[in-house]
Parts: C-alpha cells; structure tokens; sequence
C-alpha cells in the first residue's frame, strides 16, 4: 500500500495511541560537557547479547554528540520526574546547569530516582528516515522498581493495574510496627506539606525569591486588592511572620501598598506579576512530580478532599 498520502498529522496522532515510557539520553559532548535529551524512542532488541536502542531527530543539536559518543546512559524516569523531563526537552545552552547528577565510570551522567537506568556501548547507528537510530550495548543497569512516567496522547500518564488485575491479592510488605503518629492525619497532612516545600524550596532559590516570599506572592496572585489579614489567611503566615519577607517584597517593587480610608491593601506591580511567572511554572512542576505517584482520579479526589477539610477548618 502506498504512504503518499499520509497526512504527518493524523500519522503523529495514530501514533500517539501507543503508550511509551519517557527516558532522558546523557552522553558527553564534543567540548568536555554533557548532552542530555528526552526521549520515548527507546526500546529492547536483544537479551543475548544486551542490546537496546534509542532514536533522535536529524535537526536536534546534540546529533554530533551522539553519534561520535562512545557511551551513553538511558535513564527512564520515575513518574514524579515530569519536570526534569521537561527540562531536557527544552533547548539549553547548558540543560546540566543547576541540575543533581552523578558520573559513571566513563564519566556519563545519569540521575538518581528513576525507575531504571541503562549505561551502554554505543554499537550501530542507522539511518532511520527524520531520525538516526542509535544502538547500545548495555554494560550494566540498575532497576529500582519505582512506578515509570508514561506518555500517551501527547500527555504524561501514571501507570496503573487493569482492572482485571487490581484485584488481585498481593503480598504485603512488612511494614513493621507503627506509632501513632504515621496513621495520624494531622501528622501526615503537616509531613506532606513540609516535604512538598523542602523539595520547591531548592527550585525557588534558583528564582532568587525564599519560601515565605513565594508564599506572598502566590497568594496575591488573581486579587486586585488583599489586606493584611486576608494575605495572612492565604499564605498561612502570622502577621509577625508577614512582616519581613513582605518589606522585602516592597522594598524590590514587587508589591505595593495602596492606602484606602481606613484600610491599607497590598497588590502585585507589573514587576510581581512578570516574576511570578516562572515561579508558578516552578510550582507546578513540583506538584506534577508530586501527583505522579497518582491517576488522574486519585489526584482530583485529593485535592477535592483537602478542599473540603479547608472548608471545614474554617
């Protein structure tokens, strides 16, 4: 049958109805750096010996990188690593700035937290139309079973057991005897919420801008006028706790105090607003990471279950 007609569109489409995991390629560059691309076309070819393959556009930058690499590393990520996938699918003169990884023993980096990782041999390169195929012999691997980010449709997916098998019984894991506190919701809500933070916080101060600031500003974000109590209330913070990083927040005219009768009202300046924008990219990609460990359904029922608590708090 002939492939004149093919609309590349509706090709794309047919084709994003296979499910595929996501993986971040590493290699070293031509100058003593390091290459990282994200990549779903990654597949086995064969157990005797371990081969795998992997393939990358004609017009990517890091082609020659690849293709004269001796060895590179296959990581496939975990399903709360969305946002370091999409770190690696943008362009960056360098994608490895600000970024935790390790070397290897042939001084490829790979990343801790992923599902699994494939450090390889660079064997056969084909030419596979638009892309070049790369084969790699695997020297070694590490799997530690953590659930995989998935990507269907042209969006990220979490992996769950089919209904057929969700009800199967499985063995339990020995847990162990615990105290009170680790079943205690109070306890579990203030853990999340701490350790959520910890891991945004990293994020953030490549902003420039501390937790409590964040914070303010978040909060003002959508409101046209805010008082002291009501950007208290948002933000969590004590009115001895505002104090600081919202001079701060003024003093670098991020926000500003309009004075009305008896009232004083704090609202973002065009400055807030522009560097809130990154900082709410950053945020959600923490809470992308977060909700990766749920489907879709978990992660609305979630939500709407701290909602109702909020309301009930009230």
């Amino acid at each position: 049958m002939s492939n004149q007609n093919l609309d590349p569109r509706q090709f794309r489409g047919a084709l994003s109805r296979f499910a595929t995991g996501v993986t971040i390629v590493t290699a070293k560059d031509l100058e003593g750096g390091f290459v990282g691309t994200t990549a779903s076309s990654f597949n086995s070819v064969s157990v005797e010996p371990p081969l795998i393959l992997w393939s990358i556009d004609n017009n990517a930058r890091s082609l020659g990188a690849y293709e004269k690499a001796e060895y590179f590393v296959v990581n496939v990520l975990a399903s709360d690593q969305v946002s370091l996938s999409n770190h690696f699918a943008r362009p960056s003169d360098d994608k490895f700035a600000g970024i935790d990884y390790q070397l290897n023993e042939q001084g490829v980096p790979f990343f801790t937290g992923c599902s699994a990782t494939f450090e390889c041999k660079t064997r056969y390169l084909y030419a596979g139309g638009d892309h070049t195929i790369i084969v790699g012999e695997v020297m070694a691997f590490n799997d530690t079973s953590r659930n995989s980010l998935l990507f269907h449709q042209g969006s990220y997916r979490v992996s769950d057991k089919h209904p057929v098998v969700s009800n199967q019984t499985s063995k339990d894991e020995d847990k162990g005897e615990q105290g009170f506190a680790e079943e205690y919701l109070h306890y579990l809500v203030g853990r999340t919420f701490y350790q959520l933070m910890n891991k945004l916080n990293v994020m953030l101060t490549k902003q420039g801008v501390s937790e409590l600031e964040f914070r303010l500003l978040t909060s003002l974000s959508g409101r046209e006028n805010c008082t002291l109590a009501e950007l208290g209330y948002y933000s969590v913070l004590t009115a001895d706790e505002l104090h600081a990083p919202l001079s701060a927040l003024i003093k670098r005219d991020l926000v500003a105090v309009k004075e009305q009768v008896n009232d004083k009202f704090m609202v973002l300046t065009d400055k807030g607003n522009e560097k809130l924008i990154p900082l709410l990219a950053v945020a959600k990609a923490n809470e992308a990471d977060m909700l990766g460990h749920c489907n879709a359904k978990q992660a609305q029922e979630f939500k709407q279950i701290l909602k109702e608590t909020i309301n009930w708090t009230r």
